[in-house]
């Protein structure tokens, strides 16, 4: 049996001319049952734990996510020196695919210089810089981001059996309570710092249909008949709804 093991290690200049070949030293280790080629070579290349994001970043890319967030974002920077609000919005979205649960954790991520190069940005901004970003929304601005959720509903096809459309209101708990909107609300451990959000599904492709983000104090049925006219005035055209699934918090007399 042959175990063959490479390692690739990150050098910041080689110590040889390049051959073209990344390999440069290979030392073989023999034991009494096997023999095991490690493989030892070193590289320019820069290299991350992230690796795999670079397949969701050609997805976006595929998709010209950058364009059409481009549509919506509200920001508009006048310093030459300022990030590109998509660039912000990238970096946002791929350090939240990484785990990052905090804004300081998404800004730790700038440290890992090859993942701007996964995400095709210029760099993953510091934290202050994702706080401004995240203060120039609104509520206007925010519901206008309903419409990358149209967009995506776009290339679905026209099922002929229908659609089906999932209601649901809930709550977004908050430990620090200190973000716009938080009030002390109804959450399932009792009396808490939240939001209310209301977001709709559609149930079959597993996307989002519209979200809208309520303040913590809002009662159940508050904004669910205007949430579901918009959602229904602004789905595409070829989008049919058979089935409506709705929590209790959409029981309100326009609604139904």
């Amino acid at each position: 049996m042959v175990l063959r093991i490479e390692a690739v290690f990150c050098m910041k200049k080689p110590t040889q001319p390049s051959t073209g070949n990344t390999h440069q030293t290979v030392i073989e280790i023999n034991t009494g049952k096997s023999t095991q080629s490690i493989r030892t070579g070193f590289t320019d290349q820069r290299l991350t734990a992230y690796g795999g994001m670079a397949i969701w970043s050609a997805f976006l890319r595929k998709l010209k996510v950058r364009e059409q967030l481009q549509s919506f974002l509200p920001q508009a920077p006048t310093s030459p020196y300022a990030y590109d609000p998509t660039d912000v919005a990238l970096g946002l979205m791929g350090g939240i695919l990484c785990v990052a649960d905090k804004l300081s954790r998404v800004a730790y991520l700038r440290h890992d210089p090859a993942i701007a190069e996964v995400l095709g940005i210029e760099a993953v901004a510091s934290q202050s810089t994702f706080s401004r970003f995240l203060n120039g929304f609104d509520e206007q601005a925010s519901n206008a981001l309903n419409g990358l959720h149209q967009w995506a509903m776009g290339p679905l096809p026209s099922l002929r059996e229908s659609f089906t459309l999932d209601l649901d209101s809930w709550s977004l708990l908050h430990r620090d309570g200190h973000q716009e909107g938080i009030c002390s609300g109804h959450t399932p451990i009792g009396l808490k710092p939240c939001h209310r959000p209301l977001i709709a599904c559609l149930a079959e492709p597993k996307l989002v249909a519209g979200f809208w983000l309520r303040n913590g104090n809002a009662q159940c049925t508050d904004q669910a008949p205007e949430f579901v006219g918009q959602l229904l005035e602004d789905l595409p055209s070829h989008i049919r709804i058979g089935c409506v699934r709705a929590d209790a918090g959409f029981y309100h007399e326009k609604v139904l």
